[in-house]
């Protein structure tokens, strides 16, 4: 747990503003740096945090592996089969539900080697066992293949101030930010945690973004008169 924290504070210090350049090709995985990554739009502003477009390489690697598409996975088609005909709001506590009650909770060191591993989701799915990564990742895409669009979809990096560092995956649902988060619990309204989530990080489709508190506005009531004027 402490490691983590470490990395998600170190994540402040260690990403780049963004800048736009081409995506380049990895050669070590064959495949091509994912666009979110280098494409400006619209990040989770949630909670009064605003959102900062920003080159995080550190997580280059992670995050293409989270982007693997799994639309064609017979194993993520029979999960979100019976959720077709919900609504939104029951396809995410659907989702939420059926993905920890199909994989069970296991860490990167027992499973990987790593002490940190995204795994896609056909590897989570075909294995089924992950960590709270790994079942984020599952989610998002389960949401997707359920007509989500992927614009709404994000990976959050967060401290929570009870438990402590935690990956949940936070979906917008008529312009309001719903988490699913790693307890298998029914998705609540981020407003609901409002003095517990704090949000650091956050990847999308088209982005990856650092989340910064806004102060709060100045009131008239707090500017004081100059001394000496009535």
């Amino acid at each position: 747990m402490a490691r983590r924290l470490a990395l998600y504070l170190g994540v402040l210090l260690t990403c780049a503003p963004f800048a736009a350049t081409p995506a380049k090709a990895d050669s070590s995985e064959g495949v091509r740096r994912p666009p979110s990554l280098l494409t400006v739009d619209t990040g989770p502003n949630m909670l009064g945090t605003a959102t900062t477009i920003i080159r995080a390489d550190r997580f280059t690697g992670s995050w293409a592996n989270a982007m693997q598409d799994a639309s064609g996975s017979p194993m993520l088609l029979r999960l979100v089969a019976p959720a077709r005909q919900l609504t939104p709001g029951q396809k995410l506590a659907y989702v939420q539900s059926r993905v920890h009650s199909s994989i069970r909770w296991i860490s990167d060191a027992t499973q990987w080697g790593k002490h940190d591993y995204w795994a896609t989701a056909a590897q989570t799915l075909a294995r089924g066992a992950g960590d709270m990564e790994d079942r984020a990742i599952v989610k998002m895409h389960a949401l997707r293949a359920l007509g989500f669009n992927p614009k709404d979809l994000f990976l959050t990096l967060a401290r929570d101030r009870v438990g402590g560092p935690i990956t949940v995956l936070t979906a917008r649902l008529n312009g309001r930010y719903f988490i699913l988060d790693d307890t298998g619990g029914t998705p609540f309204p981020v407003d609901n945690r409002r003095n517990e989530f704090d949000p650091i990080l956050s990847f999308g489709w088209n982005g990856a973004w650092v989340h910064k508190r806004l102060a709060p506005p100045t009131t008239m009531a707090a500017v004081k008169k100059p001394i000496g004027r009535k």
